[in-house]
């Protein structure tokens, strides 16, 4: 149903040098179709030590929302954090028999500039029919987006940009079996996180349970998972954790790269708990959350890191279909972290209570640009620390008596003019894509869904943000909950499709 989207579901955004990226958008080089393993097939091949027994041992639920921060892992939480040296290292791959697993190949869209995947089932026969805000690329421009079922298990797919070709390379439970650190019983219900470039992998993290409630304290814990750009290898990075999980019973709606202190933060739902992977030893380190922060309230679902290595936050919504009577007054601006000082409180106003769902740097990293899920535009700037309210496209994306109609989809054009903005979750009326001018502060719409493709534009959401490929072309998601229809993957070429309306 439509109000299960409770945990609705926006992932973390990429934050690396867009620069390199961009200064690679013409070139031609053909990446070589990746062989995957079957996950029947895996060998495993790992020391004694990482396959440790570890008891589930879950509290039960009690009701309460502690404020302190249990300490979740080997690290407590502390204002100056340091981690202390892992006892284990961190997994880099999985020795394994390759097989071949069947790609897809796109198929043309209505429209000029428009292609069309669907992601196919895993080798395990999981079916990815959602795909919340999880798409993102690497450094040469290639995509990944997550699929996952919403029930037991979520997958991570590759489309080789040149080949065209989308293929499954890997999920949570046929990584965490390979490693034995799988329970029985265990679940996965997504990777509500876009696919994160830091260092030459593609990070994720697991959300079982997304509504706002005790729910999530009857879970084991979230898995980090990583795709190895070297190798083709998607492995379980927790495994070396203690209890094989970073943190017991925390789930993790995004993440974010920081590149000054080679760190993957993420943040919980319902807790607002910031926390942290420590790439080069291998552990988690539960942060918290600002001491105003009190009970269950709405995640964030894009939060970004600047160039002092400084986390910036926001939480809260004033929607009635996720609304906990949070105090606006605390959550009406955004927070920052910073390792050395703690939390602290900005001056960046937001125009609703509405936290910043999606964003996307421009290729020189100087400007990131942000909105929330009514479509208010900010710019941030790095060098100075300025924040700027845009406005918002002139479409009906605030909240309504349904509250419905919302902003998932987040494409800063390179030319750093336009921004593309989904309009999404419409009852009654298509899914748009509009165009916003940064400069004027005027939009228009560019095309509906259906008018692109008939089969992905007659889905419930469109979702996608920061996933843009070497051509010129960006990605989005398009899918409905719970249909027994797999995901689509939507290429959408913007100078194509107006040159072609225009004709």
């Amino acid at each position: 149903m439509r109000g299960e989207i409770v945990g609705k579901c926006s992932s973390g955004w990429v934050e690396f040098s867009r620069s390199f990226f961009y200064e690679r958008r013409g070139c031609n080089s053909v990446a070589t179709v990746m062989r995957i393993n079957h996950w029947s097939h895996w060998v495993i091949a790992v020391s004694a030590a990482l396959l440790a027994a570890c008891s589930s041992g879950q509290p039960s639920v009690n009701g309460s929302t502690p404020k302190e921060t249990t300490p979740m892992t080997a690290v407590e939480t502390v204002p100056n954090l340091t981690t202390p040296a892992s006892t284990s290292l961190p997994v880099t791959s999985v020795p394994s028999v390759t097989d071949d697993v069947t790609g897809v190949q796109p198929r043309d869209g209505s429209t000029p500039g428009v292609r069309v995947w669907q992601l196919p089932d895993a080798p395990s026969g999981d079916r990815p029919d959602q795909s919340w805000l999880a798409i993102g690329s690497d450094p040469e421009g290639n995509i990944f987006v997550s699929g996952h079922d919403h029930v037991r298990n979520a997958m991570l797919y590759r489309l080789d940009v040149e080949s065209g070709l989308l293929t499954w390379v890997g999920d949570a439970r046929t990584a965490s079996e390979a490693v034995d650190n799988w329970r029985l019983n265990e679940t996965a219900e997504k990777f509500h996180t876009r696919p994160t470039y830091h260092d030459g992998r593609m990070y994720v993290a697991t959300l079982d349970k997304s509504s706002i409630d005790d729910v999530f304290r009857a879970t084991r814990g979230f898995h980090w998972y990583a795709y190895n750009l070297d190798d083709g290898s998607f492995v379980d990075l927790s495994v070396g954790e203690p209890d094989g999980v970073g943190a017991k019973q925390l789930q993790v709606v995004t993440i974010q790269s920081d590149m000054v202190n080679g760190r993957i933060y993420g943040i919980t739902i319902p807790e607002n708990k910031v926390l942290f992977y420590d790439v080069e030893r291998g552990l988690t380190t539960v942060v918290g959350s600002p001491d105003e922060w009190s009970g269950y309230f709405y995640s964030n679902r894009f939060m970004w890191t600047d160039s002092r290595g400084a986390l910036y936050l926001t939480g809260g919504t004033e929607r009635s279909q996720w609304n906990q009577g949070e105090d606006r007054s605390v959550l009406d601006v955004v927070w920052k972290f910073d390792p050395e000082s703690g939390f602290v409180r900005t001056e960046f106003a937001l125009q609703a209570l509405a936290a910043i769902e999606v964003g996307q740097w421009d290729a020189s990293r100087e400007r990131l640009y942000v909105s929330d899920d009514m479509g208010h535009v900010y710019r941030f700037t790095d060098a100075t620390g300025e924040w700027d309210y845009l406005g918002r496209p002139e479409f009906p994306a605030g909240e309504g008596p349904s509250g419905f109609n919302k902003v998932w989809v987040f494409q800063l054009d390179p030319d750093e003019q336009t921004i593309y903005l989904g309009r999404s979750d419409n009852p009654g009326s298509p899914n748009e894509i509009w165009q916003f001018d940064i400069g004027t502060g005027e939009s228009s719409l560019l095309a509906s869904l259906p008018e692109l493709d008939a089969l992905a534009g007659s889905e419930a959401f469109i979702t996608g943000y920061d996933s843009w490929d070497s051509n010129g072309s960006f990605y989005i998601s398009a899918f409905s909950m719970y249909d027994s229809e797999n995901a689509y993957l939507v290429g959408i070429n913007p100078d194509q499709i107006r040159s072609s309306s225009s004709q």
